[in-house]
């Protein structure tokens, strides 16, 4: 970890479904244009970790911060009951502002053109003037290679095309961070190719992306580092370097399966 801001910490994060732990004690810290892939076997927790992140669930217990901002901390509700308390509204909308997420299954808006579909935030969400919200959505555009699909509707566009604009669409709002989770899973190996190239030129512009994913060899290029999840937990975390050469036999064996 170098000398620069921490976007993100999360710490003791718990969450449970139906009482069975989900995430068990996991702490994260990310810094300023740092690029960490999460990795791990289905259902170890890696997606819910990032719904906690992006408080599209809420924690059971642990601190949430963006910037220095608590988003929540540990305390006790009125009931006397322990668990994660979170900011008032006003707050969090503010603290939302400062990341973009990503999904796997693009969430366009399937009625509105490309075009809407990326300056409709920005507009509503970020009061940006309509002016400048068309004139970053056409820059979006044409670094992603989409200068010609402003007008299409999403439903005449590939899945890699469709995922290019999701992401246009979280750049559109300037968050401090990007969220990505399993951002080609839904996508032929061809298309991955195309979204994949798109999260690379990111990395080299120093932009902070946390990204869930089980393409190990992508993760191997674009990573400052790596964390391995298992069954709610971290296993191991580290540089590309110290994880692909690691001695433990279950991360080993899980990168061994996904690289061969």
């Amino acid at each position: 970890m170098s000398g620069q801001n921490i976007l993100l910490e999360m710490n003791h994060v718990k969450k449970e479904f139906d009482g069975e732990g989900v995430l068990t004690d996991i702490s994260l810290k990310v810094s300023e244009g740092e690029v960490v892939s999460i990795i791990g076997p289905s259902g170890s927790g890696k997606s819910t970790l990032l719904r906690c992140a992006t408080m599209l669930e809420k924690m059971d217990g642990g601190e949430l911060i963006y910037l220095g901002e608590k988003a929540a901390w540990d305390g006790t509700d009125k009931k006397g009951n322990y668990r994660s308390i979170y900011a008032s509204k006003e707050k969090l909308k503010e603290i939302k502002k400062y990341y973009g997420l990503v999904f796997q299954s693009f969430h366009l808006f399937p009625h509105y053109t490309v075009l809407k579909n990326i300056i409709d935030a920005p507009i509503h969400v970020a009061k940006v003037s309509k002016e400048e919200a068309i004139e970053r959505a056409q820059k979006l555009l044409a670094q992603l290679g989409l200068q010609d699909k402003a007008d299409a509707y999403p439903y005449q566009l590939s899945g890699g095309q469709q995922q290019r604009v999701s992401i246009a669409r979280a750049l559109a709002l300037q968050p401090k961070i990007l969220f990505f989770d399993e951002p080609t899973s839904a996508l032929d190996p061809e298309l991955t190719g195309e979204v994949l190239k798109v999260i690379r030129e990111l990395a080299k512009e120093h932009m902070t992306m946390i990204i869930v994913t089980h393409e190990m060899q992508f993760a191997r290029e674009v990573s400052d580092r790596i964390i391995f999840m298992e069954q709610g937990v971290v296993v191991e975390e580290g540089t590309p370097e110290q994880l692909f050469a690691t001695e433990n036999p279950r991360v080993k064996e899980f990168i061994g399966k996904l690289n061969s």
